[in-house]
């Protein structure tokens, strides 16, 4: 039988990482392994990654899961007829919620028990928790910032797991905190763990994934049981929805030449989302995420950022300089659409300078991100 097993959570929470992670030792331990990626644009950085680690990889393109339902059920339903695959991890956009009623609740109607649906799994990245540090208790509606805590909120509260990621960067102490405080927010269960260096990763699988003997104690954890857990309260997510004028996303891909003889791929990417991190800063503008990805003869390079004003991470080096390099790079930021695609304009001329190339581009147009318009999300305090 097939198990689908939801990644969600916002911008940055680290859910390629995990999902790379999880597919490699799930592969290791012998089970077949396909991936899905999503997201509202063309040319995605996470599909890349995913096709060097993962046997098989599809990706719904051009809308989230929600928007684009029967592509997403057209490759499930293939993946579990051929039997190619006994687990599908998805990734979900970083601004989808409500996945339970909009994608979960109608695969478990069209497929029955031919798959199993795993919990519900939603990364948590503790610099979203810094960002929003009221994002449990109910937001009035506002501004971007405003409207960008309740998606994280609704996020959260529709949880059957949340996944603590990136506790290599915060200590015991510090995790043990985060976990308290996550689990007298919210009803879902807790677990820490590092998508970077597998620290507690084993445990988090142990939840979601069944073992090939049955399913064991963790996931037990039955995701329509989730549902009876009585509703303090409702909040519409038309306070999400609305975020769609306020977050702005541009995928766009490239052709780097080096102006000399070769030019280095890493400079080019970090000066590129430098550039991004810091026109954020000043700007007052929260980063969602920048990632690219610059393919090359020698390798590929993959940096990424997540807050502003931050030095981008090289998450992957090419071997060496290089003459010409395939760049893709995506972001997301609580901006208008045309300022994104202005500053993406003036971070590829910084990375020029700084790397001694020429890049030219495809003609690709700055969008909006977008929620359900329909979702309605049960919250608890």
């Amino acid at each position: 039988m097939l198990t689908f097993v939801p990644l969600a959570g916002f911008f940055g929470a680290g859910k390629t990482t995990t999902l790379i992670s999880a597919a490699v030792a799930l592969q290791r331990s012998g089970r077949r392994v396909a991936a899905i990626t999503s997201d509202q644009g063309l040319d995605l950085v996470d599909t890349q990654l995913a096709r060097g680690a993962v046997d098989e990889v599809a990706e719904v393109a051009g809308g989230c899961f929600c928007r684009r339902f029967d592509e997403l059920a057209a490759l499930v339903a293939d993946l579990a007829g051929s039997g190619r695959a006994d687990v599908v991890l998805a990734e979900a956009v970083g601004s989808c919620c409500d996945l339970r009623g909009a994608v979960l609740s109608p695969l478990r109607q069209r497929f029955g028990r031919r798959i199993r649906i795993a919990p519900l799994t939603v990364l948590v990245d503790p610099a979203r928790l810094a960002a929003f540090p009221d994002h449990a208790r109910p937001c009035q509606r506002g501004g971007p910032c405003a409207q960008l805590r309740s998606l994280f909120r609704c996020q959260l509260a529709e949880a059957d797991v949340l996944a603590l990621n990136k506790t290599e960067l915060l200590g015991p102490q510090r995790t043990a905190e985060l976990v308290g405080r996550l689990a007298a927010a919210y009803p879902a269960a807790v677990q820490p763990y590092s998508a970077l260096t597998g620290d507690g990763l084993d445990a988090l699988l142990a939840r979601v994934v069944p073992s090939r003997r049955g399913i064991g104690k963790h996931h037990a954890l039955d995701t329509a049981a989730r549902q009876t857990v009585p509703l303090i309260e409702e909040e519409s997510c038309d306070q999400c929805c609305a975020l769609g004028g306020k977050l702005a996303g541009m995928n766009q891909s490239f052709q780097v030449h080096a102006i000399d003889a070769s030019f280095d791929a890493v400079a080019w990417g970090g000066a590129a989302l430098r550039y991004l991190s810091d026109w954020c800063a000043r700007s007052g503008i929260l980063l969602g995420h920048a990632k690219v990805t610059v393919r090359t003869a020698s390798g590929m390079a993959k940096l990424s950022v997540t807050e502003p004003g931050v030095v981008p991470r090289a998450d992957r080096t090419a071997a060496g300089p290089v003459g010409l390099g395939a760049a893709t790079l995506n972001v997301r930021a609580a901006c208008q659409p045309a300022a994104l695609g202005a500053a993406v304009s003036n971070a590829v001329r910084a990375a020029d300078t700084v790397a001694g190339t020429v890049t030219s581009a495809a003609a690709h147009v700055p969008f909006e991100a977008e929620c359900p318009a329909s979702c309605c999300v049960p919250l608890e305090r």
